[in-house]
């Protein structure tokens, strides 16, 4: 039994960020931020027009819904049929699709609509808050509720609101937009193209020079002025005879638009980074070999599994909810998103190999093998039979077909 002194020093808070708080308001971090660069929130829908940021941060969201997303069943059978049944596949996509948007705004709220189908309350559907409706006035213990600005209603109503930020550890309620870190390569990008198009209507069009010797001033002067009028009457197409004129050069913008690929290739690959934590596997990769995409992918894949566990943890009250509300004391399905734990496929076959008992279940679910209905629509390798790595390359597609001797 613990000493109830030893308790007391346990359970006591040293540094509370709360009383903090109540010193220095919950003011949002990126309208600091964008205070200091000389922007408003706007500058978020701003960016995700741009291309190359809207497709990098729809790439990171789909690899998180592409991941196998399962609850594990409770106790209570009756609970956990109920719960599949209402919290199907379509719900979590359309769910994680809006809660996603943390990513790249730093913070997503979505509002659970319910509806009391055969005796029981269901979600029905889901209501995204926007970013720009919410605000964190409240100092002292809560002031990680959001409240939705229009009405000034704390968002803290039971069984309604799912919360999703992009935290990673920092402990701020508006969480940390990935757009942020993109910013000054997009405005440098956006910049570059501005100056560009001017460059383009100046000298778009190549301009044409004609060098000359002359004794005087005044001789250069008068030659110079009829040399520029004739010239400027000229083109495609046209042709003219200009005497005493040692050459004709034409000016072009061949090096500006040299200067200027590199500048948006730049810009894109810092914005892959990012976004992304790298710029190998999603950008042009003309000279990457081949480790080193598979390292850039890695990368990759421990950002969006972290995305993953992330969101997996803020939306489990949902199954949580549901329990308690129809089916009270009863233990709640545990929701999961398969973030590559799994065993891959040649350790599981070594384990059979070796004679390890594996499951059955967990073969056909996570590995996604067709389960046979009953035997007759079984397929088992008979005896002796190849396996499928020892046929021709030319006679892949065709499983029994064996190699030409």
């Amino acid at each position: 039994m613990i000493n109830p002194f030893k308790k007391k020093e346990l359970e006591q808070r040293i540094i509370d960020i709360g009383t903090f708080r109540s010193f220095i308001s919950a003011i949002d971090d990126a309208s600091d931020w964008l205070s200091s660069v000389g922007e408003t929130a706007r500058v978020f829908s701003d960016m995700m027009d741009d291309g190359r940021i809207s497709s990098l941060i729809e790439h990171r969201q789909n690899r998180v819904l592409w991941l196998d997303m399962f609850p594990h069943d409770g106790t209570s059978d009756q609970l956990n049929k109920a719960c599949r049944h209402a919290i199907n596949f379509n719900k979590l996509q359309k769910l994680c699709m809006q809660l996603l948007n943390a990513v790249p705004q730093g913070l997503a709220v979505t509002e659970v609509v319910w509806e009391q189908k055969d005796g029981l309350f269901v979600p029905v559907d889901f209501c995204p808050i926007l970013r720009s409706k919410i605000t964190f006035p409240l100092p002292g213990s809560d002031w990680k509720v959001p409240v939705y600005e229009p009405t000034r209603q704390r968002l803290d109503e039971p069984y309604k609101f799912l919360i999703h930020r992009n935290d990673r550890g920092t402990g701020n309620p508006w969480g940390r937009p990935v757009l942020r870190a993109a910013y000054w390569p997009w405005k440098f990008k956006k910049l570059g193209f501005k100056f560009w198009i001017m460059a383009a209507e100046r000298i778009g069009v190549p301009s044409i020079l004609a060098i000359f010797d002359a004794k005087t001033d005044e001789d250069v002067r008068k030659r110079a002025t009829l040399l520029s009028k004739l010239l400027s009457t000229l083109r495609s197409g046209s042709s003219a005879a200009l005497g005493n004129v040692k050459e004709v050069k034409y000016l072009d913008a061949a090096g500006a638009l040299r200067d200027f690929d590199i500048i948006v290739e730049t810009c894109n690959t810092e914005i892959a980074y990012a976004v992304t934590g790298q710029s190998l596997s999603t950008n042009q990769a003309e000279y990457g070999t081949k480790a080193q995409g598979e390292l850039h992918e890695r990368s990759f894949d421990a950002i969006t599994y972290g995305d993953a566990q992330a969101l997996q943890a803020s939306i489990q009250p949902l199954y949580d909810w549901f329990a308690e509300i129809n089916f009270p004391g009863q233990e709640p399905l545990q929701f999961e998103i398969d973030a590559g734990e799994k065993v891959s496929w040649k350790v599981l076959a070594e384990a059979i190999d070796r004679g390890i008992p594996v499951s059955k279940k967990a073969i056909y679910g996570l590995h996604k093998i067709p389960e046979p209905e009953d035997d007759a629509d079984s397929f088992v390798k008979p005896a002796g039979m190849p396996s499928a790595a020892a046929f021709d390359e030319d006679f892949s597609d065709d499983f029994f077909q064996r190699r030409a001797r």
